[in-house]
């Protein structure tokens, strides 16, 4: 049954109506770890730059162009704040306001330390980044300012009033320093039946009672008639990881005792009839490069290396996955529970015990504690710059820890490992091939952590949607689109 409908307004309005299967978590950017929410809250807030255009450089949203560098290490840069934006309040955004929303976000303070001359802004590096923008284009420095306990941005719209923790109303702002056609944007969610199949959404898109979704998978669209579909090369991974703080998964023996044991193909084929054009050969997804780990799957191979390695596993292990669907795992419960089949029938172990999280501040809780053996999770790209996702998911920076932000923080085997972290500073230094491919081959070598398969970018809009153009990276704004009145 529809849970809202068209036509409950005296007067037609140009609304966007958003499916989303898991609800949102927070409109905090500083908190926000999951994909739907920061979908949301880019509509709210905007960052200092936006993400590139193709070959592009990141372009300046809240400053008047590019950083300038002015030091020959490549650790200081400046910008000059953008005239005539204001907050949605009508407050003027300043160099001073700009600089301590930044400050407040824990991912970009550990990168840089800010402060304000004259009517710059200025950030003083840790260590070099040539592509220091591009951290800027990042959810996490999206700009707010903070009345009592709401946060105000610059973005195109507002939080309504009426909103609910099931479905998020934003309206236009009238202190925008842009144009927006569309009017409103609301964020519905639609729960999977007890299956797992998003029936609900499925007919709220074919209905026409939704407009927009990028939240189902190959399989699940090819049920729908009355939309447009668009399908491409995702930036996205799925990964098992391998919990380094228990004793038996310390060891690199077992850890490729276990890649060897699992059948990355047929665990793919749960997703993807094509398994072949999704099924992970590394932890980058293609659209950042091909590169082959070599762990093929060999089951009797595993076993000889576990026994050689002298150390017994437990019976059963526990493996934590995802709340709920998302893009790079449209099956988190029944893919984990393959793995479980595979390690038992190939390394003689029990299975494992699948302990779904209940949502994304219990999944980063978790991850903190460290109470599993395995994860089965993934990491969408937030940027182009392949450095970024390698440093989420394999810097020791990047362990989730208790009162640290989730923003970027994905090394859910809590992996911390001086080379790697060398690899990752050189690579980050002077970009290159030979550079990340280094850090490739340390994860290939150690396995700190199995790629299983990578995720496409699937999007689904009504005909009367016009001006999307779906990217492999980043969400559509939809002040940039129109929608026919409703």
């Amino acid at each position: 049954m529809p849970l809202f409908k068209r036509g409950t307004k005296s007067s037609k309005t140009k609304t966007v109506r958003v499916g989303i299967q898991t609800p949102i978590q927070t409109l905090d950017p500083r908190e926000a770890q999951d994909s739907v929410s920061v979908f949301a809250l880019l509509q709210i807030y905007e960052t200092p730059f936006r993400d590139p255009e193709g070959g592009d450089s990141p372009r300046p949203v809240l400053f008047e162009g590019p950083l300038r560098s002015t030091d020959d290490k490549g650790t200081l840069f400046r910008g000059r704040v953008r005239p005539g934006i204001r907050f949605s309040d009508g407050s003027p955004l300043t160099a001073d306001r700009l600089a301590d929303s930044l400050s407040r976000s824990q991912e970009l303070t550990r990168q840089a330390r800010i402060r304000v001359e004259g009517d710059d802004v200025v950030f003083e590096l840790e260590r070099p980044n040539p592509r220091f923008n591009l951290v800027l284009t990042q959810a996490y420095t999206a700009v707010t300012l903070a009345t009592g306990e709401e946060l105000l941005g610059t973005g195109a719209f507002v939080r309504a009033p009426d909103s609910t923790d099931e479905r998020l109303r934003l309206t236009r702002n009238p202190e925008f320093h842009g144009t927006s056609a569309i009017e409103e944007v609301i964020f519905q969610h639609y729960p999977s039946d007890p299956g797992g199949w998003p029936t609900a959404l499925l007919e709220a898109l074919e209905s026409g009672e939704v407009d927009f979704s990028n939240a189902l998978s190959r399989e699940e669209v090819k049920e729908l008639t009355s939309v447009r579909k668009w399908f491409q090369p995702g930036a996205s991974t799925t990964s098992l990881y391998f919990n380094v703080q228990r004793s038996y998964l310390s060891s690199r023996a077992v850890r490729h005792a276990l890649a060897l044991a699992l059948d990355r193909s047929e665990l793919t084929k749960i997703s993807y009839e094509n398994a072949l054009a999704f099924t992970a050969t590394s932890l980058l997804p293609p659209v950042m490069g091909s590169w082959r780990d070599g762990l093929a799957h060999r089951p009797d191979r595993a076993r000889t290396v576990l026994g050689d390695s002298g150390i017994e596993l437990p019976p059963r292990l526990r493996l934590l996955t995802v709340w709920g669907p998302r893009p790079y795992l449209p099956y988190p419960r029944r893919t984990g529970e393959m793995i479980g089949d595979q390690l038992a029938a190939n390394l003689g172990i029990d299975g494992v015990e699948v302990r779904p999280s209940d949502d994304g501040d219990d999944f980063y809780a978790r991850g903190c504690d460290g109470n599993y053996d395995l994860v089965l999770g993934g990491w969408i790209a937030d940027t182009p710059d392949p450095a970024d996702f390698l440093e989420a998911n394999l810097a020791s920076g990047s362990v989730p820890e208790r009162d640290k932000s989730p923003a970027i923080r994905m090394n859910m085997g809590h992996w911390k490992d001086p080379e790697t972290d060398e690899a990752l500073r050189a690579y980050r230094r002077r970009p290159g091939d030979d550079t990340k491919n280094a850090v490739l081959q340390r994860v290939a070598d150690e396995i700190p952590l199995l790629p299983i398969m990578y995720g496409p970018t699937i999007a689904v809009h009504s005909y009367g949607l016009r001006g999307f153009e779906p990217t492999p990276i980043g969400f559509p704004r939809f002040s940039e689109l129109d929608v026919d009145p409703s």
